[in-house]
């Protein structure tokens, strides 16, 4: 046999950014940019389904592109599918602005709740009991009469303004004591991190250097990734900066990347890497505004799904999507942070927000610790709308979760025009006016780019007063509105903004597999809590409070949706939007080491209620297929409206 030949290499080269790589021939687009670090919109992770990966081919050739959801205009001016795409030579590629990732994170950081925690920071400094603490000390100097060694003394002193039972430490702080201690007349400042009954001298170091103390607090999102830099002795939050999850170019989907994470060479080292370097963006970030040092920086805590906090880690998470759905560790224990590739302190720590189960995470028992529900007399609710909807129903006495498959339509997958809450998305739609146009609003007031899941409730209720669409979710193919139309495949679609309207760079519309993903999602999230309520023999009547997490939470107009049947139909003053309580959550453990001491009994007293073997929720499921309901009787506002 002759040598191997090796394998024809060609260059891609990306607009508006003039970013090249080189990479083998026949290599997709989209991986071709991912190898470019260039960002390209596929909420499916390149399975060619959400069809959201346009590109535009500007010079060379490409085999495969499928353009099945293209239009016969978008395929006239080089439209392509990324993921589908394959360089047979030199290309140069545009990345047109609706496949960009632009604009900053729009994100909600509890301020509602806040009002709980603000009261909590009124009382004395000195009742704030931080998860790691700098001590200003200065033990008794060795003499004849009290000659307990260097260690002795320091944890004698210690020991009269911390109520740790025992302290630990590595070699490395007890090769340093000697020097520390007989200098600067004896005072030293001595860091101790609280792990449960026992806590470690993480660092100590001559004189008085006790202040500053920061800790970072971190919602890692599945899309998003929130940090607040909190100063520990006041309990003041000096800044919050947020960034995409760079793991979005693998899909918007958890299962999705597990799958890349195990299945491709180093993908799990990929996704570790990209969201330890996305926390150290933002950490960066904090510090820059603040003009503190990242030394200063002791901790950091950490909330997130199952899957992202094994990731954060660097452990796999192939177990999770495998029956019987089991995680490598749910409680982990507070790590060296260096030991991640964390930019904090050398010697500072990690500390995670416990987990439940595969698929109930450390977003949600920081979120329950965030709301009080573990403190609460009556039952209250807990709902967060994601990919998964996971909902908690409990009180002091009893928790019980679920968490309920409803898919990401609402962050804009699986739908024709739909996209993350970011710059052009369209947030808010207050109707029509008397010419017939849309009155919308954007976020970044930029021309429509689409739109995000809270526009989409806002649609679909408009689409039903109007009678646009039926309550089986069907567009009415005879109705005198002009926007409603069939497209290529003579399928209904409604258009929502034309091309060149308010400078929409195309026309953006809703299709009826949108509104079929969009109704299925809703109804999984609300069938999760009706299963849930009769499991444990109770009414919505029964439940005190309903908080929505989520900045998706945030910004929903609460009557649109009752009225399509997303959250239950219960007086207003019951119905609390939460904002970002994994944020919220992760930030009162760090500043108190009682709530992180709480959120772990909290995961211990959570039971997981498993829905896919729950005979009736596929029957709940199908009831709430509706708009928006099939039991009319469950929405009484609603039922006022239209009868």
């Amino acid at each position: 046999m002759g040598p191997s030949r090796a394998k024809k290499s060609c260059t891609i080269h990306f607009l508006p950014g003039d970013v090249s790589v080189e990479v083998p021939v026949g290599t997709t687009i989209l991986d071709a940019a991912r190898a470019a670090g260039v960002f390209v919109e596929n909420l499916c992770g390149g399975d060619g389904v959400c069809g959201k990966c346009r590109v535009i081919v500007r010079r060379g050739l490409v085999g495969g592109a499928a353009t099945g959801s293209l239009t016969r205009e978008q395929i006239r001016e080089g439209y392509i599918l990324a993921c589908e795409a394959r360089a047979e030579g030199n290309v140069i590629i545009e990345v047109p602005t609706e496949s960009q990732l632009r604009g900053k994170v729009r994100s909600a950081d509890g301020s509602e709740l806040g009002i709980r925690e603000r009261d909590y920071l009124a009382r004395t400094p000195e009742r704030l009991h931080p998860l790691v603490r700098k001590y200003a000390l200065k033990p008794a100097p060795p003499t004849l009469e009290n000659c307990l060694s260097d260690l002795s003394r320091l944890k004698q002193k210690l020991q009269e303004v911390d109520d740790a039972a025992e302290y630990q430490m590595g070699l490395k702080i007890i090769r340093m004591l000697p020097h520390v201690l007989r200098g600067h007349d004896g005072v030293v400042t001595a860091t101790v991190a609280h792990r449960g009954a026992l806590a470690e001298i993480t660092d100590i170091v001559a004189g008085d250097s006790s202040v500053p103390n920061l800790a970072v607090a971190v919602d890692v999102g599945t899309t998003s990734i929130v940090a607040q830099l909190v100063e520990l002795a006041s309990g003041q939050t000096l800044g919050t900066s947020a960034k995409y999850n760079s793991q979005a170019v693998y899909g918007s989907d958890i299962l999705r990347r597990i799958i890349w994470a195990t299945e491709h060479p180093n993908g799990l080292e990929q996704m570790h890497s990209m969201v330890v370097d996305d926390i150290n963006i933002l950490i960066q970030e904090l510090l820059d505004a603040s003009r503190l040092s990242q030394n200063y920086i002791t901790f950091l805590v950490a909330a997130g799904n199952t899957t992202i906090m094994h990731t954060l880690l660097g452990v796999t998470p192939q177990w999770i999507r495998r029956e019987p759905y089991v995680g490598v560790t749910y409680h982990p224990p507070a790590l060296r942070a260096a030991e991640l590739g964390i930019t904090i302190n050398p010697r500072g720590l990690v500390y995670c927000m416990p987990c439940v189960s595969a698929f109930v995470g450390a977003d949600i028992t920081a979120g329950v610790l965030a709301v009080g529900m573990h403190q609460a007399a009556r039952p209250k609710m807990l709902i967060d709308i994601g990919t998964n909807g996971e909902i908690v129903i409990g009180n002091r006495d009893w928790m019980v979760c679920a968490s309920a498959s409803a898919g990401p339509a609402f962050e804009g997958a699986g739908t024709h025009d739909g996209m993350r809450a970011t710059t052009g998305a369209i947030d808010h739609i207050r109707g029509w006016s008397a010419g017939q146009n849309l009155t919308f609003s954007t976020i970044g007031g930029e021309p429509p780019r689409g739109l995000c899941g809270t526009a989409f409730v806002d649609l679909l209720a408009h689409l039903l007063r109007l009678g646009i669409m039926d309550k089986t979710g069907k567009l009415v193919r005879n109705h005198p509105s002009s926007r409603v139309r069939e497209n290529g495949d003579g399928m209904l679609e409604f258009l929502v903004v034309g091309a060149g309207e308010r400078g929409a760079p195309r026309d953006l519309v809703i299709t009826q597999d949108d509104i079929e993903n969009l109704v299925r999602t809703k109804a999984a999230v609300y069938a999760a809590s009706q299963v849930l309520l009769r499991a444990l023999g109770l009414q919505m009547a029964d439940i005190e409070e309903i908080y929505v997490a989520g900045a998706f939470g945030n910004y929903l107009d609460l009557e649109n949706a009752v009225r399509i049947g997303l959250l239950p139909d219960v007086p207003a003053q019951k119905m609390r939007f939460a904002g970002n309580t994994s944020l919220l959550g992760a930030r009162m453990a760090a500043l108190n080491r009682q709530n992180y001491l709480d959120v772990q009994k909290i995961a211990n007293s959570m039971t997981y209620f498993e829905l896919s073997t729950e005979p009736s929720f596929m029957e709940s499921f199908q009831s709430a297929c509706f708009f928006p309901h099939t039991n009319i009787e469950e929405f009484p506002s609603v039922m006022a409206l239209v009868s």
